[in-house]
């Protein structure tokens, strides 16, 4: 049986990335590390098989259907994003939101709602655009 579940990707202070499963299992919690918000998400999945080794089928196989990021992770999974034209994009200003993924700065409620809102744009213009071309 495979559980779906959510992640929660945070930037660490040392510039690594943790990937955490937010559903709650019986015996183990399941958390990943690694140098990239993907390598971190790579590792919950070998923490898996590693208790799978150990707890037999006590460990479901699972399935991301959803995913949370803080701002560094979210520039860290998804890496060709281009900073200076999403920024421009939201309205923001592109040092500012610089800071952010780097971590140097928190952007406040309202900056991080601005974000999401272009994020949510790109990828509705991008997903109805799609059907529409592709490269040859």
């Amino acid at each position: 049986m495979t559980k779906k579940v959510t992640v929660t990707f945070e930037a660490q202070s040392d510039k690594s990335y943790s990937c955490i499963v937010n559903e709650k299992f019986e015996k183990f919690g399941l958390i990943g590390y690694g140098a990239t918000a993907r390598e971190a998400e790579k590792d919950v999945f070998v923490a898996l098989s590693e208790l799978k080794d150990r707890l037999g089928d006590d460990v479901p196989q699972i399935e991301i259907n959803g995913r949370t990021f803080d701002v560094p992770s979210f520039f860290s999974y998804y890496p060709y994003f281009n900073i200076t034209q999403l920024a421009k994009f939201a309205g923001l200003n592109a040092t500012q939101v610089r800071q952010y993924a780097s971590g140097i700065r928190k952007p406040t409620k309202q900056k991080l709602e601005q974000l999401n809102e272009a994020i949510r744009n790109i990828a509705e213009t991008f997903l109805s655009d799609s059907r529409a071309f592709s490269i040859d």
